[in-house]
């Protein structure tokens, strides 16, 4: 029979006090640093967020800039201002060169010339005189400068859009960026865009950071594209027709310039340079804002146009059918009269 043996289960000891003290403070200094590196973590990516956030907020703004500003038309990128004797002239009785070439085989090559030439330019003064074509192109004409939208019309009858820049911060403009959100929707590419500051009310985190100005305000991009035609400005609180986005807040500053093609400047104003307010080449976005940190921060950017160097020039003048008739009437006398005399010679 097995003897119990005690003096075994006498020699099996336990963690002393102190042992247990030493691995209570080593395992709080191992949990203190845990935590620490996990909450400096999660600062570091609350701090990343926001930073992005505010770097987001700016590029969407200048990324909608660029949509819009890219995409600014105007029929005077490649033609020119309607001139409604021009073009009376144009689509009139094309009678001059018609009637050089009769006079011309009628009269010989000795009169030839001076028929055809006299025959040309009373052809081409039959276009002028056309009172169709006139009455048209004049209400043509008449009906747009009575508008606030658009100035006149191109020489082929495409109205010409008046960009609107009554301030430094507000610029209102027409162009082809918009794209439907809804199928089958009333709506083209066409619309106007308008740009500006609008009031804002300050969330309780603004208010509570004493480092931002109450008087900061949002920037707004109102656009209107049910009626991209219509005579009137947008009007901002018209918020059946015109919608409105809130792009960046807490702007101090907003300041846009034009460049000058001619002078090679930039100008505050549209109407400082030549057709500012039908034709915009450049375009330079001065913002200063700040973010939801209160740091005071500031962007410039250029943005251009698709035809940034086109220059359009009028290749004709209100004489031109009168002058290509005449060319016209001339020339075919001349070629008419010398073929009859070869004949006679013969």
């Amino acid at each position: 029979m097995n003897v119990f043996n005690s003096t075994s289960v006498s020699n099996q000891r336990g963690f002393t006090l102190l042992e247990i003290l030493i691995a209570i403070v080593l395992l709080a200094f191992i949990t203190f640093g845990v935590v620490s590196i996990t909450e400096n973590a999660m600062n570091t990516k609350d701090r990343t967020t926001e930073t992005n956030t505010n770097n987001l907020a700016i590029e969407t703004a200048m990324s909608r800039f660029e949509w819009d500003f890219s995409q600014i038309y105007s029929p005077l990128y490649f033609s020119t201002v309607m001139n409604f004797q021009q073009n009376a002239n144009q689509f009139g009785n094309p009678g001059g060169q018609q009637s050089g070439q009769q006079s011309g085989q009628q009269s010989g090559q000795q009169s030839g010339q001076q028929a055809g030439q006299q025959s040309g330019q009373q052809g081409g003064a039959q276009g002028l005189n056309s009172p169709y074509l006139q009455q048209y192109y004049e209400q043509l004409v008449t009906r747009f400068e009575r508008n606030e939208h658009f100035s006149s019309v191109s020489k082929e009858g495409m109205p010409v859009p008046r960009f609107y820049a009554p301030e430094k911060n507000v610029f209102e403009f027409f162009t082809t960026s918009n794209r439907r959100k809804v199928e089958n929707q009333k709506q083209s590419h066409f619309s106007w865009v308008r740009y500006q500051l609008a009031n804002q009310e300050q969330t309780e985190k603004e208010e509570q950071n004493s480092a931002m100005p109450k008087s900061l305000k949002s920037l707004v991009r109102y656009v209107a594209a049910d009626d991209p035609y219509s005579d009137k400005r947008i009007n901002p609180e018209d918020i059946e027709h015109v919608k409105g986005a809130v792009l960046l807040r807490n702007v101090e500053n907003l300041e846009f310039s034009y460049w000058d093609f001619q002078r090679r400047r930039w100008e505050t104003t549209l109407r400082n340079i030549p057709q500012g307010e039908s034709i915009i080449r450049g375009i330079k976005v001065a913002i200063t804002w700040y973010d939801s940190t209160g740091n005071k921060r500031s962007a410039s950017r250029i943005f251009r146009t698709h035809w940034p160097m086109v220059n359009i020039t009028d290749q004709g003048a209100a004489q031109t059918g009168v002058q290509a008739g005449a060319q016209a009437g001339q020339q075919a006398g001349i070629n008419s009269g010398a073929g009859l005399n070869g004949g006679f010679v013969q």
